[in-house]
């Protein structure tokens, strides 16, 4: 529900947050054995206006005592947080110094369809690339990553993503929390597995793409629950959902309500208070917590019903990290209000496109789940010895698919993804309507749109949460939910190099579930 704070104080905590603080009390605190929370360093444009990133080769240590070979942006493992202003035009400078082919993608960013960094945009290896662009959107946590296809699952998993962060002066104006990794914290949450050598498990069978890519650790900026030493006061946690397939229901250990201000494409218009937050892949929230009581608390992933993952250590409630609020006083507030947004178009035409999910693969791929119990234990609600072998047999030795299999796995449509097609077009500065949709599907297909932030009018024909009343560019469906969204592009995409529309379930995505629109400039 949207809150002042007046009804913050009316409102106090919720009955579901109390339930939870009770049953899962805070960690204590072991600084010697846990590791201190990461802070991705910042990167600006130099003197020149240029933003230089360097896709690289490094090792992590993610085991005790085991190297992880992994891929970063001018490091080992993830990148540094781009920040820009509103306004702001730079040149972003990007060398693949792997031994593969890469593309960067500016997740949330309304560009042209040229600087995109779509699979049209490929970087080959030893290759420099340029694209200028210019920032015209407002405050916002977005990301970058790659899209190749059908390899941006396997770069991802690898390492290869960061935060971009856009400032402008309407939220420079409020009193939010601002100090870069003391109150202003960012996180990036990701599950992986590992091979016995260190090496990160990915491999495309049926489990694959039919549930995406189940991890069993869970990483925190590359740290594995990690401490988080923040300011005394009102903390800012900016979430991004890093991971290839894994949602998350996060959570407060001793049940203190978390504060949503923003979402993919910006600042709400209030505060959203929320006992727990549902996050899915590619999603950005902002969320403020009180910390004025100087108590540390852990930030908890609650139990999903999405089809996998709830098994062990997902099966309970799980410590993310430890948020120690012991530094000196923070000078952040949290206001009554924050920005405004327009208006909803009156009046919208007709739906101009629906963009149906649609799998396969996925009779073979749930039969198989069927038999391993799968539902059955989901029913249960208990994490069954035997029937999680039998899961994990599926999801970690199943065969790989062939790449013909592998890329006929999903569909938009009814069709799998085909470079070149393109089989959709619109055009510039035109608001319309578009649904999202499951058809007879049950699986959650977080589905994300470039070159565009949009608003979503209704999700399985209810207006949306609160905290999802903002600008978005994910749109996550399940359990045969339709999505309408009220969308416009601003900048052009020609047939040359379209935007994509395509299932954030990176496992998803690889294997068909994606398609084309080409923009054109309006007459």
């Amino acid at each position: 529900m949207p809150i002042t704070r007046r009804g913050l104080l009316r409102a106090g905590v919720t009955a579901s947050s109390v339930a939870f603080a009770l049953a899962v009390p805070a960690r204590r605190l072991s600084a010697q054995t846990r590791p201190t929370l990461p802070i991705p360093p910042v990167l600006k444009a130099d003197a020149n206006g240029v933003i230089a990133l360097t896709a690289q080769t490094g090792t992590m240590r993610f085991l005790p005592g085991v190297e992880t070979p992994t891929y970063g942006y001018n490091g080992t493992y993830l990148g540094p947080a781009i920040r820009v202003r509103r306004g702001e035009t730079a040149t972003f400078r990007v060398t693949n110094a792997l031994g593969e082919d890469i593309s960067t993608h500016w997740h949330g960013l309304k560009i042209p369809g040229k600087d995109d960094g779509s699979p049209y945009s490929l970087i080959k290896p030893g290759q420099t690339v340029d694209v200028r662009f210019t920032i015209a959107q407002p405050a916002a946590t977005c990301w970058y990553h790659p899209h190749v296809y059908p390899t941006t699952a396997e770069l991802v998993i690898k390492g290869l993503a960061g935060l971009f962060v856009i400032d402008d002066d309407e939220a420079d104006a409020l009193p939010l929390p601002s100090n870069w990794g003391v109150d202003d914290i960012p996180l990036v949450l990701q599950d992986r597995r590992f091979n016995a050598d260190g090496t990160v498990f990915h491999r495309f069978n049926l489990a694959a793409v039919t549930t995406g890519y189940v991890g069993d650790t869970m990483l925190v900026n590359g740290a594995a629950y990690p401490v988080a030493r923040a300011a005394r006061g009102w903390v800012r946690l900016r979430l991004l959902n890093g991971s290839n397939a894994r949602g998350y229901r996060l959570a407060a250990s001793d049940g203190r309500t978390l504060y949503v201000i923003a979402s993919d494409g910006g600042l709400l218009s209030e505060p959203v208070a929320v006992s727990e937050l549902p996050i899915q892949a590619g999603e950005r929230y902002e969320v403020l917590v009180d910390c004025r009581d100087g108590r540390a608390f852990d930030l908890m992933t609650l139990p999903v019903t999405q089809m996998a993952m709830a098994l062990p250590p997902f099966d309970t409630p799980l410590a993310v990290l430890t948020i120690d609020p012991a530094g000196a006083e923070g000078t952040g507030a949290m206001p009554d209000s924050l920005v405004a947004l327009p208006p909803l178009v009156a009046d919208l035409p007709p739906a101009r496109f629906t963009l149906e999910m649609g799998m396969t693969l996925d009779k073979q791929g749930m039969g198989a789940f069927r038999d391993a119990g799968l539902m059955e234990m989901m029913a249960s609600g208990s994490a069954d010895p035997a029937i999680v072998e039998r899961v994990r047999a599926l999801l970690y030795d199943g065969p790989a698919l062939s790449l013909d299999e592998q890329l006929s796995a999903n569909a938009i449509n009814g069709q799998p993804f085909k470079m070149g097609a393109v089989p959709y077009s619109t055009v510039t500065g035109r608001d319309e309507r578009w649904i999202i949709s499951e058809g007879t599907d049950r699986m959650l297909h977080p589905v994300h749109i470039h070159g565009c932030q949009f608003r979503i009018l209704s999700l399985g024909g209810k207006p949306p949460p609160a905290h999802m009343a903002g600008w978005k560019d994910m749109a996550p469906i399940s359990n045969g939910q339709r999505c309408e969204i009220q969308i416009r592009f601003d900048h052009p995409a020609p047939k040359a190099t379209p935007f994509m529309a395509h299932c954030h379930n990176l496992e998803h995505e690889d294997s068909g579930m994606m398609t084309d629109v080409s923009v054109e400039e309006a007459g």
